[in-house]
């Protein structure tokens, strides 16, 4: 498997905020792009990233070739990526994982193929959702560091007719309120089928925004009780995924 990428800042991006939610994972590369699907240790969160072979500058896999790895060493690895930086994956003798940086100079680092457990329990999540947005990235994540000073919790609500999805928090000292709508521009798309309320863990998100600064659009769905999905529009189809699950109280 040799599979190079144009832009390591992306990667890094990426896998920080993979890493902040599972702590091992496996690659699957084959005929279509490389993929990642993993629950969580407390199985509060799914992620799913798919990368298709269009957007590599190289990419050659044989039949489905699979490698595990730990995420916080892969994070340690690419945050040494430097601006300008081609990212080069490669499995060498021995199964192992080669990370390679090409730009100013060539640097390899390599990662063992581990072997991780109960991945195959992260089967593909099929939801219908009541609420549908899109917006910028960076106006999620500006919003979640907002309320994060005032609760660990964020609540979402919708209701059928409006135009204006409201995010909240609060705690014995504090409430914030923010109201994001298609008038002012801040939702891009919102459809809303019925009214709609939950509340979910606003560190979890906090961490999967991470990958805001080189995601291209967000589809967030929810609805009332059931997981919160998000879709990180990554470049040349790429797409990252997360499916948290509601804080019920």
């Amino acid at each position: 498997m040799r599979m190079k990428f144009s832009n390591a800042g992306i990667w890094r991006y990426i896998v920080a905020s993979i890493s902040k939610i599972i702590e091992e994972g496996v690659f699957k590369a084959d005929s279509t792009g490389l993929k990642l699907r993993a629950l969580d240790s407390t199985n509060t969160a799914l992620v799913d990233l798919f990368i298709p072979k269009e957007a590599f500058l190289e990419y050659e896999v044989g039949a489905e070739e699979r490698f595990g790895v730990n995420f916080e060493d892969f994070a340690k690895i690419m945050r040494l990526a430097s601006k300008g930086d081609e990212l080069l994956l490669e499995t060498l003798e021995g199964g192992r994982l080669g990370v390679s940086f090409h730009g100013h100079g060539n640097r390899t680092f390599i990662l063992p193929n581990i072997e991780v457990s109960g991945v195959e329990e992260a089967s593909e999540i099929s939801l219908e959702f009541p609420v549908v947005a899109r917006l910028q990235p960076a106006i999620f994540e500006d919003v979640l560091e907002e309320l994060e000073v005032v609760g660990d919790v964020v609540s979402l609500e919708s209701g059928a007719g409006s135009s204006k999805l409201v995010l909240s928090s609060a705690s014995d000292i504090a409430e914030a309120r923010v109201e994001l709508s298609l008038e002012d521009g801040s939702l891009l798309e919102y459809t809303v089928n019925s009214d709609s309320k939950a509340s979910y863990s606003i560190e979890y998100l906090a961490e999967i925004a991470r990958v805001s600064p080189v995601a291209e659009g967000l589809t967030l769905s929810y609805g009332s009780n059931i997981p919160l999905k998000l879709v990180f529009d990554i470049s040349q189809g790429g797409r990252l995924t997360f499916y948290v699950s509601p804080r019920l109280e």
